[in-house]
């Protein structure tokens, strides 16, 4: 039987299996290969000090241009020791999952790692990450991929469909447009007493409904497509049943883009809980955008609360709505309001995302900021927004809306160097 080993590259949190693993290898497993997983986010992690792991941090997340020698030495002599100790017998494929930009330097340490050694095995390499450039060096990856050859498969994009046919030679093939042709991701290789958490994270829909200017999402995936409501709560059901997971985290931009599938889906979802007494503890957390009234109306947010919708993390980003509509979230004050009012009477505890310096922001704005702050504090008294992620100030992402050559000279952005 073919195999193949399936392992995670760094830098992401420790929260609970990564998603990427546990969809490919449903994929993987529906294609008859046998699967081993090497989560090496998670071994690196146990086998660097704290203050080698914060290095780690600042290469990839603060984007510092390098480590020690003697650092990245000991990443590769782990990352050789997990990958032999986890390696399945007569292994002919070996995936890494490059999760983000912010994967793209340790993955680049370990794929020319790769590429000097004689192997019996074939790199495939994808995730989000393999879209974007490095950098330091301002090339895309697949451009440098293009020029090294160290890859044999690199998958841009979704990974379902390529890898189904890599691995059926051809005859297997999903329906790119009908996310409920997938197979339902396994966590089985996995042990979930290792993570922070025991959840699993899962996807209802990919893309997105809205264009921010600051946001990649669109490069990734064009078009909003989503799960049937049916498909999604029987999944919730497999996870349940299989590892006695009664948390959720849903990976989707927003769980409301389609916000009639969404009503469904949380109808259904809190009648299987009604059903069966021993799904009363399952709960999810999702990403979501504010909705006006005659969009969400008072009873979906009656159907979240009875399908036990435990947190929203929505993307306000900020209070002035001048600097809201720059940024295309399509959203006002009045909505808002209401949509803190409901979750507030329906006990649904919020998140808000909040952007910093962002370059149409004036004094003016910064004002109505610390004004909302204070007009919303009874909301965070009663435990309706939780927190406020501020993170740090603005980054300008490429090949995003706003790093187009027509928004830069528009804003008159400039590089830190001083040049436009």
């Amino acid at each position: 039987m073919k195999s193949i080993l399936l392992t995670s590259i760094p830098k992401y949190d420790l929260v609970a299996p990564p998603a990427a693993l546990g969809i490919l290898q449903g994929v993987a497993q529906s294609s008859g290969l046998n699967t081993k997983i090497f989560d090496f986010n998670l071994y690196l992690n146990k086998n660097l000090t704290s203050d080698e792991w914060e290095m780690v941090d600042n290469w990839c997340v603060s984007l510092q241009n390098d480590i020690p020698e003697d650092l990245k030495n000991k990443i590769l002599k782990l990352w050789d020791k997990g990958t032999s100790a986890n390696m399945p017998a007569s292994c002919e494929y070996l995936l890494m999952s490059v999760f983000s930009y912010w994967s793209l330097y340790i993955a680049r340490l370990i794929i020319e790692h790769e590429g000097k050694k004689i192997k019996p095995y074939k790199l495939i390499v994808g995730g989000n990450g393999v879209s974007s450039k490095f950098p330091d060096t301002n090339v895309y990856f697949k451009d440098w991929n293009d020029q090294n050859k160290y890859i044999e498969h690199l998958i841009l994009g979704e990974g379902e469909n390529p890898l189904s046919l890599l691995f059926s030679n051809g005859k297997t093939k999903y329906h790119d447009d009908e996310l409920d042709s997938f197979p339902f991701p396994t966590y089985q290789n996995f042990e979930l007493g290792d993570y922070e958490e025991k959840k699993v994270y899962i996807t209802g829909s990919r893309g997105c409904v809205r264009k921010c200017t600051f946001c990649d999402i669109e490069n990734i995936w064009p078009k909003f497509r989503f799960r049937s409501a049916e498909n999604i709560v029987e999944e919730i059901k497999h996870h349940y049943y299989e590892n006695g997971v009664t948390r959720f985290d849903f990976t989707d931009s927003l769980i409301n883009g389609s916000t009639s599938n969404f009503y469904k889906f949380n109808c259904l979802l809190a009648e299987e809980k009604e059903k069966h007494k021993d799904l009363k503890e399952v709960g999810y957390l999702g990403q979501a955008i504010c909705r006006p009234r005659n969009q969400m109306p008072p009873s979906h947010y009656e159907a979240m609360y009875h399908a036990g919708c435990r947190q929203l993390t929505i993307g306000i980003e900020s209070f002035s709505e001048s600097v809201r509509n720059h940024m295309k979230k399509k959203f006002t004050d009045e909505d808002i309001e209401y949509h803190l009012e409901q979750c507030g009477y329906w006990q649904i505890p919020n998140v808000f995302l909040m952007i910093t310096c962002y370059p149409t922001e004036t004094l003016a704005d910064h004002e109505k900021n610390l004004h909302d702050l204070r007009k919303y504090q009874k909301y965070s008294k009663a435990g309706v927004i939780e927190f406020m992620r501020w993170g740090t100030t603005m980054h300008i992402v490429p090949d995003t809306p706003i790093a187009s050559p027509s928004m830069i000279e528009e804003l008159g952005i400039k590089a830190p160097n001083g040049n436009d």
